[in-house]
């Protein structure tokens, strides 16, 4: 055979190989485009049909992502190590009047998780006390609030919340009457339950306290996590909360 047309056939079977090559490629990076797109439509249907509180704005959220940012998101909520960062990087937040808020950052600052409290004051008529920040609680009674979150890329995904409703006489807790607790859950891969809030006084101190049950399906595997989330409260206000693994 000549060779200049060996030569030809060598090139048309190069130049066949390198089209079939990148046909494969383009074939492949459309199946990851059509997959990750999915993905963010069953997400956004998730939160669209959801009737749980705040899903509107974790939609609106997300919608505002760009959308290898969406993709980023989506990756980071079927992590199960996100969720056990929500357990031990947020336990044992220290005492800090009435308020307090703390905000650990994990994965270069994607994924953030926050720890507020705050205290919520019924007003009693009879009045007694000192209303400043740094004084003792109004005669009354109070509800005080210990919440933890976890931010992915600034939308909220997890919210715990646990509170204490106590008494106070305008210088000591004297009566605690129950401890509730709330969520909110747009991590498609975990599931969120709950025991039954208990609440009790001791030595001044209203407690309140719940034990959250999580279960994580990651890739088929399901991990089971529990963990206590526990607020307590003075007459000051918030006098500590943690969230951590039993």
């Amino acid at each position: 055979m000549p060779k200049h047309i060996a030569s030809r056939r060598g090139a048309t079977v190069l130049v066949g190989l390198a089209a079939a090559a990148l046909l494969a490629t383009g074939t492949a990076n459309a199946s990851i485009i059509s997959r990750d797109g999915a993905r963010i439509a069953a997400y956004e249907a998730t939160l669209a049909d959801s009737k749980e509180s705040g899903a509107a704005d974790t939609l609106k959220q997300f919608d505002g992502l760009a959308h290898d940012d969406q993709v980023k998101f989506l990756d980071y909520t079927e992590d199960p190590d996100n969720l056990k960062a929500l357990l031990h990087e947020a336990a044992d937040v220290p005492a800090a009047g009435t308020t307090t808020h703390s905000i650990t950052s994990l994965s270069g600052g994607d994924v953030q998780i926050t720890a507020d409290s705050n205290a919520d004051f019924t007003p009693d008529t009879s009045g007694g006390g000192d209303s400043s920040a740094a004084a003792r609680l109004h005669r009354g009674w109070w509800d005080t609030t210990y919440t933890v979150s976890q931010k992915i890329l600034g939308v909220t995904v997890t919210r715990l919340s646990l509170w204490v409703n106590y008494y106070t006489n305008g210088s000591s807790i004297t009566k605690v009457d129950h401890a509730d607790c709330g969520k909110r859950n747009f991590n498609a891969a975990v599931a969120i339950g709950h025991g039954t809030p208990k609440a009790w006084l001791a030595g001044g101190t209203a407690n309140g306290e719940v034990v959250w049950e999580g279960s994580i399906v990651y890739k088929g595997f399901g991990v089971e996590i529990d963990k206590r989330h526990h607020v307590a409260a003075d007459a000051r206000g918030f006098k500590s909360g943690y969230l951590k693994n039993i």
